[in-house]
């Protein structure tokens, strides 16, 4: 060395028990604690040797490792004799500082098995190098998870020969779990919000995540405030098998604590208070009885008092630091989050269903006010024999309307019937076919001719708003003759149907709908009714449907007349409105049956 440094390490060393050659080679001032010890250390006693019997290779590795603030080990000969530097010290927990020139195998034994392989790659003259390489050491007394990027490079001797392992490590589990971590917060995140079935569903599905992560968590359980506001009770858990008769055993008292305090409670001692109660199996580190928890109160927005609290396990084969606690901490919020949302579900699922209550009683009220109010202007409720009628409104409303049919006693044991049809829905619509019908059916008493009827109920019809462009079907029927005279303003035409199965449609007595055209002359006509035959008047709603023509809907009212031709009235009606009001017609739908005498 040069004067100068003669002058800084003798003078700074010397007489202090420190080997002056290995001081030569170490550039800090003062000294740290490893490369005191390092100088300070009888190598002469280990396999090593003494430092004046070092080769310059050696020594100038050695330098290079002392001088570095980056983590170095140098592992020398075929004992795998250690020496490291200040930054290296701490990956060695409690093994330092005994570590120190004692053999790699010895002080590493726990990750041996994995290491020899790349110490005999290294003296065989290759590097190594692994990234986040998971090592389950006992460093600090206990099985640990530990993550390591480092290389395994050779230091070779002059001539070839590798005399030495060169180890540049950095630990990287710090890094792991945070990332680890992170990936778990991220899918508690990430979870579907509004969409549980209480709260208890709520922080299941939370715990659900969690369970996924039991290397961090290996256990956890949930307590809500149950209907009594006092008492907490166990909602969902995970890691337990099952026994949350032993979980209530040890955790309400804490969770108490922990609502009352709103902080956080620490409990240890479980692998003796519950020994087997859970184990960190779920970590790579193997098989362990859980021995501490947390305890979290749980808060919900808008509320004062915690709603509950939660118990995370935390593993055995972690250091419980801070990093650790806010985990734990981030994690509890997540079912905070979740409560509050359920909750919130829960709050307006109830409205919702309040509101549907009241709706549903509202409209019971109106439907059961419209049945009376159409049941009472619709016409007779007793009929004669022979005859059948139907009326139902349109799909999905719930108003009268202006449809109607009436049976009509007139003298000479004859009836007068009627269908008819008001443009328009509700009371407008009902209150017009009201009056219409309590016209028709005086002048039907009065004349005995049905276009007369019509063309006095188009007098009529243009005295009353809304009536202009009514359909009406008027006839009388006399049973002893069996005959009948219509005549039809604007209406869907009658159908008869004969006993043998041949049917007609009433067209020939049709003209314009009520109120139209002035002074129009109504014509009639005289149909024969066979004994047996059917006779159907109707509105358009039993055959109109928006996705095919009118004709078709008619002809499927024929079919069905025509299949149930012998069926009682009655029978044939209920028929009809099974085959052809089956789809929820959008229209209100009146019609009447008569079977002629046979």
């Amino acid at each position: 060395m040069g004067a100068t440094g003669d002058v800084r390490f003798h003078g700074g060393y010397g007489g202090c028990g420190l080997d002056e050659r290995l001081a030569d080679l170490v550039l800090a001032t003062p000294l740290t604690e490893v490369q005191r010890m390092v100088l300070e250390q009888d190598w002469a006693a280990t396999p090593l040797g003494p430092v004046a019997s070092w080769s310059p290779t050696l020594l100038s590795t050695v330098s290079a490792c002392m001088n570095s603030r980056f983590p170095m080990l140098l592992i020398w000969g075929p004992e795998l004799v250690m020496l490291y530097n200040d930054a290296y010290a701490p990956l060695l927990g409690a093994r330092h500082p005994k570590a120190l020139s004692r053999s790699l195998s010895d002080v590493w034994s726990d990750i041996w098995p994995t290491l020899r392989g790349m110490v005999d790659e290294v003296h065989a003259g290759a590097a190594t190098f692994s990234e986040d390489l998971l090592l389950v050491t006992s460093r600090d007394g206990f099985d640990e998870e530990t993550f390591f990027t480092f290389s395994f490079s050779p230091v070779v001797e002059p001539g070839g020969q590798v005399a030495g392992i060169l180890d540049t490590v950095v630990e990287t589990t710090g890094r792991v779990l945070a990332a680890r971590r992170m990936t778990v917060l991220q899918r508690l995140g990430s979870l579907p919000r509004s969409v549980h079935g209480g709260t208890a569903a709520a922080c299941a599905a939370v715990l659900g995540v969690l369970a996924d992560a039991r290397a961090d968590c290996p256990f956890g359980l949930v307590y809500l405030l149950g209907p009594d506001a006092h008492t907490a009770q166990l909602v969902a858990s995970f890691g337990i098998d099952g026994d949350g008769e032993r979980a209530d055993q040890l955790f309400p008292a804490q969770v108490r604590e922990a609502m009352a305090s709103r902080s956080v409670v620490t409990t240890s001692g479980l692998a003796t208070a519950l020994p087997g109660f859970s184990s960190a199996g779920a970590s790579p580190a193997g098989e362990a009885d859980v021995d501490a928890a947390f305890v979290l109160p749980l808060s919900v927005a808008g509320q004062t008092a915690p709603v509950g609290a939660i118990v995370l396990g935390a593993s055995p084969h972690l250091h419980i630091d801070e990093d650790y606690r806010s985990f734990l901490t981030l994690a509890a919020g997540h079912v905070s989050a979740a409560v509050t949302d359920a909750q919130a579900v829960q709050a307006e699922r109830r409205r919702a269903e309040e509101r549907a209550e009241y709706d549903n009683a509202r409209a019971q009220f109106f439907t059961e006010v419209a049945v009376t109010l159409q049941r009472a202007v619709l016409g007779p409720t007793v009929l004669p024999e022979g005859f059948a009628v139907h009326y139902e409104p349109a799909s999905g409303t719930l108003e009268v309307g202006g449809d109607w049919y009436d049976v009509v006693d007139l003298p000479g044991n004859r009836y007068g019937v009627v269908v008819g049809d008001v443009v328009g829905r509700g009371l407008p619509a009902a209150a017009v076919m009201g009056q219409l019908r309590s016209a028709i059916r005086a002048l039907l008493l009065e004349s005995h001719s049905p276009a007369h009827v019509l063309a006095a109920l188009d007098r009529f019809a243009e005295l009353v708003p809304g009536a202009s462009c009514s359909t009406v079907f008027c006839a009388v029927v006399d049973p002893a003759e069996g005959t009948m005279r219509y005549s039809s303003a604007g209406h869907v035409p009658a159908i008869v149907v004969d006993a043998d199965g041949s049917s007609r449609f009433l067209t020939a007595a049709g003209s314009l709908p009520l109120a139209v055209l002035d002074d129009l002359v109504r014509p009639e006509r005289d149909v024969a009714l066979a004994p047996g035959s059917t006779l159907l008047l109707y509105t358009d709603g039993l055959v109109e449907r928006r996705d095919e023509d009118l004709d078709q809907g008619m002809d499927r009212a024929v079919a069905a007349v025509t299949e149930g031709r012998h069926l009682a009235p009655v029978v044939l009606a209920e028929l009809l409105t099974d085959q052809l009001l089956s789809d929820s017609p959008d229209d209100d739908v009146a019609f009447l049956l008569y079977r002629s005498p046979g």
